[in-house]
């Protein structure tokens, strides 16, 4: 068995395990300490295994999953991994742009799709306010670091002006960058910051307050919309790529399966230039393994795993290999 351990704050387990054919969960938000990871976000990174099943998944997990004393918002519920699940009693939900191989084989084994929408959104949710809580772990990161070294902060030389913040600076502690124009949000870029200004990590700093606890209250509705969404499932089965960044903010769990082998459509890098232009651009790919998303109700980890371990059962698409040269 091989495996790897990964974080995720909006997306950095789930992604890159669709990118590479492989089979993950990111698994419901307080069931694997973050204790020696990197965290960026408190209120939503998560910790998961990415291998090359579903059942080593269920392994890894099951050894990962618990309270520890060291991470305060971890819990214990129970993790019952089944290898026979029976399908037919689950309430599974597909959206329409499901994969139809996921799908149609999920079918054939007794699943009885529910038909779903569109998953619940709140308008304006501008990240929520996930900018500030990148800037809180850095700053302490780096006030760590500083302490741990000797550095005194304070006095370190400010980086060469470039318009920058008050006085032309462009420091990553002290000066701002400027404000943003009327009818820019703090989620789009900032027009008027200079083009070696990355707000990524530090731009949560200038974040007015109002606006935050704001972000927060849109960030609860959501998770109250989609408790009323999911009340009716146990999982569902999205697009391709679905739900991964509403997901991150409220918490719910979702395993990674490899679908089919085929060429992967990752698009073109046309720049603009032209549709001939961004074909002859894209560079040119070997079949793969491709991967859907399942998606659970909270602490329905082990549904989706055994939904999924159903499904590489009969198929062997998460075997198979790319060639290489």
């Amino acid at each position: 068995m091989a495996f790897a351990i990964g974080t995720e704050t909006q997306g950095s387990i789930v992604s890159p395990s669709i990118r590479n054919g492989l089979s993950a969960l990111r698994p419901t938000y307080g069931r694997v300490s973050r204790h020696g990871g990197m965290v960026l976000s408190w209120s939503q990174d998560r910790v998961g295994p990415m291998c090359r099943t579903i059942e080593d998944c269920a392994m890894v997990f099951h050894v990962l999953h618990g309270v520890d004393p060291k991470d305060p918002s971890t819990v214990t519920t129970p993790f019952a991994f089944d290898r026979a699940i029976p399908l037919a009693k689950l309430r599974i939900g597909v959206d329409a742009q499901a994969p139809k191989e996921l799908v149609e084989t999920l079918t054939k084994l007794g699943m009885v799709a529910k038909p779903i929408g569109a998953r619940p959104t709140v308008a304006g949710m501008a990240g929520g306010g996930l900018n500030v809580e990148y800037a809180a772990a850095f700053d302490s990161y780096v006030q760590r670091k500083a302490k741990q070294f000797g550095l005194d902060l304070n006095a370190l030389p400010e980086r060469p002006a470039t318009g920058g913040g008050p006085g032309g600076g462009n420091a990553p502690y002290g000066n701002t960058p400027p404000a943003r124009p009327k009818g820019v949000d703090e989620g789009q870029p900032n027009p008027m910051a200079p083009a070696d200004w990355n707000p990524r990590f530090v731009g949560g700093r200038n974040l007015r307050a109002w606006e935050f606890v704001n972000n927060q209250r849109r960030r609860l509705i959501l998770v109250q919309r989609w408790g009323a969404f999911m009340k009716e499932l146990d999982a569902f089965i999205g697009g391709p790529n679905a739900d991964v960044g509403p997901n991150a903010q409220t918490g719910h769990p979702c395993a990674v399966v490899p679908y089919k082998f085929d060429v992967p459509q990752f698009g073109g890098g046309g720049g603009g230039r032209g549709a001939a232009a961004a074909q002859e651009a894209a560079p040119v790919w070997k079949p793969q393994p491709i991967c859907g998303v399942i998606t659970g109700n909270l602490y329905n980890d082990d549904v989706i795993l055994s939904i999924a371990h159903r499904f590489q059962q009969v198929t062997d698409f998460h075997a198979r290999r790319p060639t290489l040269g």
